[in-house]
Order: structure tokens, then C-alpha cells, then sequence
């Protein structure tokens, strides 16, 4: 009969080493490798967005971690301090895991400076790097505290087991921790898994000095979070996104993850912002329609001036985020308006789901700093084409800051792709006009010059007219799909001047 391995003497007493210790540290290692690499990205986001460049840069570090801590665990597994080490690891490991939000928070504005990718990868390996190599280091130790002469038989065992922890921290994380905890308080219950799993494994080993370790750690859960900036008035987080109302003398902003920019303006003395919000009362007055799509509602802004300026006009702003929907209705005053409908749903998924048609469709759906590729496409703009009347419109926002097309260019060979008339008024924030219809630059232009209008949306018009102008792009320039977009590189070009 084969027997199990024993433990080196210098256990107390001698005593075989309980098999279900190490392989429940394996499990918790696993659980909180992926708690913090989904926790990476809810850091990172204020400072770069949810990118490609983020998630590619957050993944490629702990992978690299990854490597080098099983590599580590495997050298050290077979030494004789095999067990000392774990233990220092894990306590390290939580010790650094309770700093990585006030770390983020003082040293991430400093990486940006390195661009959206490089800038991303620093801030991937200072706030993942050294938890996810000790992490790492846990297998291949439990492997051979549990080794018995069925080598392959244990290792399967233990990489299992830690698996299973992984798929358990990644859906607790996910669909519990972020939503209802938060970020700061998910990484206080990652750092407590790991000194716990010291407080165990100590008191099993009856190492003492381990266990008030583990137990100091532990205090951490009493420190008060930070207070919150100054004119912050309300600050939460969702699935979707961090969530910050800032509150200035004349002015109220809606934050969303990324701190460059608002999703939303409210002047508390005029209606009107005075930037690209405003011409999305143009809708109406260029075809007389009087039934609005809004997607991307955020604050709701541009919905609140549309009902009010016109009172004939019903209009149904979609929101990913049902958060932001409860903020916008005690913030931002779109409560209880009896001709304005909030959805909570996807842009994309609301347009392939709908059967109602609409007149305008207004489409303003930034996420930290850009837009969602698959909201760029030509198949995007075929669905919102499908869901207009006969005399319908889009309206949408795209920020092309810089001199050059590079952005905006595409974006008006995607939509010229599918409908028959295209228009742009502005600059910096551009607003494609498409109509469903062919009409004429002049048609338009005399509407926006001369017709009968309400007192805002005259000045509105009026304002507009200067740069309203016919959309004239190349062919060189591409044509955004679902299956090929480049839309955040171009995005992060025009940020950085630097792909």
C-alpha cells in the first residue's frame, strides 16, 4: 500500500502535514489571482480607459507573473524551507494586496506619460506584478507538501484545485464584489482570503510569529476609506462603471471610470451648455420629428433640453447602466418626466431588439475616452438606419481633437456606407448628421437659417449653421466592420500621437 509523503521533522511533533491545508491555500491563491487581475482593470480605467491596450497589457503582466512565480515555486519546493517561504509569501502577497488602491491612486497620473499602451503595462506590473509572482509560487509548493510517489496524480490535484478557486474568485469578483462592494473593499476581502490562509496554515504549523502576522493584517479591515475629493457629492460603483457626481458652484459633471473627460454637463443656470450637447436640439427642427431614440443617455443633458425646448417630442434615452439611470434622475433632474422613457440596455442590443421606429436617432456612447468598436460599424449604422422612419436622421458625437483626419474620416466613410447623405457640423466634437432620405446640403442649410423654430433652437441654429457642411471623404480611408476596427487605436493616436 503506498503511503503519503511525511513532512520534514521539523514539523512540532513530528505529525504528517494535513493535505487539506495547503490544497485550500492552493484554492484561495487561485481565487485571488483572479479577483485582482478583474480588480486591475477597475484601477486602471480612471487613467486608461477599458481598452484593448488596458485588458492586453493587465493580462500579458500576470501571465508573465504568472510564469516566473511557477518557475520560483518550483525551485523553492524542494527545499527544506519550502513552508517557510509559502507562508512569507502569502503574507507579503496580502500585505501589498490592501495597498493597491491608495497605490494606484498616487502612482498611476505619473505612468500615463509612457502613452496608453506602454503606460498601461507599467501600471499592470507595479500594481499586479509582485502579488501575482507570489501567488504564483503557491501550486508548485503545495504540490510537493502533497506529494505522494503519485507525482502527476497530486500535481493534476493541486493545479485542479486552484483552477476551481480561479473560476470561484472570478464570478464572486465579477457578479458580487464589484457591484456591491466596490473596488477598494473587493481587494480588503482578496488581501483577508490570503491572511487568513496565513492565520491557517500557522496556527496548523503552531508558528505563532505567522499568526499575529495574519492577525495584523486582518486590522487593515478597520482603516476608514479616504474622503472623497473636494465637490464630490455622490460617488459609486457599478458593474459597468465608477461612478462620481462632482458639484461646483455652476456647474454639476457626471464622471464615468475616466477622470479626462464628463459624460455629462448641467449648467444650473441655463439649459443650454454651450458645446456639442446643444446640437442635438437640431434633430426636430431639421425634419420635424417628433419622436427621439437618445443612446447613450448618461446625466441626460441633451435629453432634459430636448423635452424641454420642444413640447410635442417624446424621447427614449437608452443607458447601459441602470446606476447611472438612478443618478440621473435624482442628480441630474430627468426624473418623473412624463414624455422622456429610460431603458437600461445596450445601444446595439436595443437597436437589433426594438420594433419601434423613430424619427432621430441621437447616438452619444463615449466610455473612457472612446467609443465601443461595435458601435463604429457599418453594421451598427444599418441597424440604426432599419429602426428610422421614412424622413429619419442620426445624430452622433465623435470627439477628433486633432488636425488631420484620421478619426473623423473613417468614421464619415462608415456612415457614408449606408446612408445616402451625410453632413457634419462642428469641430473637436464633431456631430455626423446622416439622413435616411437623399437631401441637399442647401435644403438643410435653409432649415437650419430660416425655419420656424423655438427661441432655443433658433439659437442653437444659428450657432450651428457656421459650420454645418457636407461630409466629403476619400476613398483610402477605411470602412469600420464588426469583423475588422481599428477605431481605439486611431482614438489613442489622436490622444497621444502615438499608437
Amino acid at each position: 500500500m503506498k503511503r503519503p509523503r511525511q513532512v520534514r521533522d521539523d514539523h512540532p511533533g513530528g505529525e504528517l502535514w494535513p493535505r487539506v491545508w495547503p490544497l485550500l491555500v492552493a484554492f484561495l491563491s487561485g481565487w485571488v489571482i483572479m479577483m485582482l487581475e478583474i480588480l486591475g482593470g477597475r484601477v486602471l480605467a480612471p487613467y486608461f480607459g477599458y481598452s484593448v491596450y488596458q485588458w492586453g497589457a493587465l493580462i500579458g503582466v500576470v501571465m508573465a507573473a504568472l510564469a516566473g512565480g511557477y518557475f520560483l515555486g518550483g525551485r523553492v519546493g524542494d527545499r527544506p524551507y519550502a513552508l517557510r517561504f509559502l507562508l512569507g509569501a502569502l503574507v507579503v502577497s496580502s500585505l501589498y494586496v490592501f495597498l493597491v488602491p491608495p497605490l494606484g491612486t498616487s502612482m498611476l497620473p505619473s505612468v500615463r506619460r509612457y502613452g496608453p499602451a506602454w503606460g498601461a503595462v507599467v501600471g499592470s506590473a507595479v500594481l499586479l506584478g509582485l502579488p501575482s509572482v507570489l501567488l504564483a509560487v503557491v501550486s508548485p509548493i503545495v504540490v510537493r507538501l502533497t506529494m505522494t510517489t503519485r507525482i502527476a496524480d497530486t500535481a493534476g490535484r493541486v493545479y485542479a484545485v486552484s483552477t476551481l478557486g480561479s473560476i470561484a474568485g472570478t464570478f464572486f469578483t465579477a457578479f458580487y464584489a464589484i457591484p456591491v462592494l466596490g473596488t477598494r473593499a473587493s481587494h480588503f476581502v482578496a488581501g483577508t482570503l490570503l491572511a487568513l490562509a496565513v492565520l491557517t496554515l500557522a496556527v496548523a504549523w503552531r508558528w505563532f510569529g505567522h499568526s499575529v502576522a495574519a492577525a495584523l493584517l486582518l486590522v487593515s479591515w478597520v482603516l476608514p476609506a479616504p474622503p472623497p475629493p473636494p465637490g464630490v457629492i455622490f460617488e459609486d460603483e457599478s458593474i459597468h462603471n465608477i461612478i462620481q457626481v462632482v458639484d461646483q458652484p455652476a456647474v454639476r459633471y457626471l464622471y464615468l471610470n475616466y477622470q479626462d473627460g464628463p459624460q455629462t454637463v448641467m449648467l444650473k443656470d441655463s439649459l443650454l451648455v454651450g458645446s456639442y450637447y446643444d446640437y442635438f436640439l437640431l434633430g426636430p427642427l431639421l425634419n420635424g420629428g417628433r419622436k427621439v431614440l437618445f443612446l447613450g443617455a448618461a446625466g441626460g443633458t441633451s435629453v432634459k433640453q430636448l423635452v424641454t425646448v420642444y413640447p410635442e417630442v417624446d424621447v427614449v434615452g437608452v443607458e447601459l447602466d441602470g446606476k447611472v439611470i438612478e443618478v440621473a434622475k435624482k442628480f441630474f433632474g430627468l426624473g418623473g418626466h412624463p414624455r422622456v422613457r429610460l431603458v437600461e440596455q445596450d445601444a446595439r442590443w436595443y437597436l437589433e431588439t426594438t420594433r419601434e421606429r423613430y424619427d432621430v436617432i441621437d447616438i452619444d456612447l463615449y466610455v473612457t475616452g472612446h467609443i465601443p468598436f461595435f458601435c463604429t460599424t457599418r453594421e451598427f449604422f444599418q441597424l440604426a438606419k432599419d429602426r428610422l422612419t421614412e424622413r429619419g436622421l442620426i445624430m452622433m458625437n465623435v470627439l477628433s481633437i486633432q488636425a488631420g483626419d484620421d478619426l473623423i474620416a473613417p468614421f464619415v466613410r462608415t456612415v457614408q456606407a449606408v446612408f445616402p447623405s451625410v453632413f457634419l457640423i462642428g469641430s473637436g466634437n464633431f456631430i455626423i448628421v446622416a439622413s435616411k432620405a437623399p437631401v441637399e446640403e442647401a435644403g438643410l442649410r435653409r432649415l437650419l437659417e430660416t425655419a420656424p423654430a423655438p427661441v432655443t433652437a433658433r439659437e442653437v441654429a444659428n450657432r450651428a449653421v457656421a459650420s454645418f457642411r457636407a461630409a466629403v471623404v476619400g476613398p483610402e480611408w477605411p470602412i469600420f466592420t464588426d469583423d475588422r476596427n481599428d477605431v481605439e487605436f486611431r482614438t489613442f493616436k489622436m490622444f497621444y500621437g502615438e499608437y
